[in-house]
């Protein structure tokens, strides 16, 4: 089984192309997390808020929010508020 990563609200994530993106991307979590039962067991979606709008690989329009599960997502650790 899994570990099932938590996130609370606005925490900064990086979201992994694994999931389905042409490419890691920034984003903060805009939601609580939503428990789901997968085949891997149980996980958490989490809504969030890209930095900038991201592709699927199926080259689908812009997503500037998407629903993805936690095992997506990593937590961002860079000090965005110095740049």
């Amino acid at each position: 089984m899994n570990e099932v990563k938590l996130f609370a609200l606005h925490d900064r994530v990086i979201v992994s192309s694994s999931g389905g993106w042409k490419r890691t991307s920034s984003a903060t979590v805009v939601s609580e997390p939503e428990p789901v039962q997968t085949l891997q067991g149980p996980e958490f979606y989490y809504w969030v808020s890209f930095d900038e709008p991201q592709e699927t690989i199926d080259g689908d329009d812009a997503y500037y929010k998407a629903q993805v599960l936690s095992r997506y997502l990593d937590r961002d650790l860079f000090d965005h508020t110095k740049i």
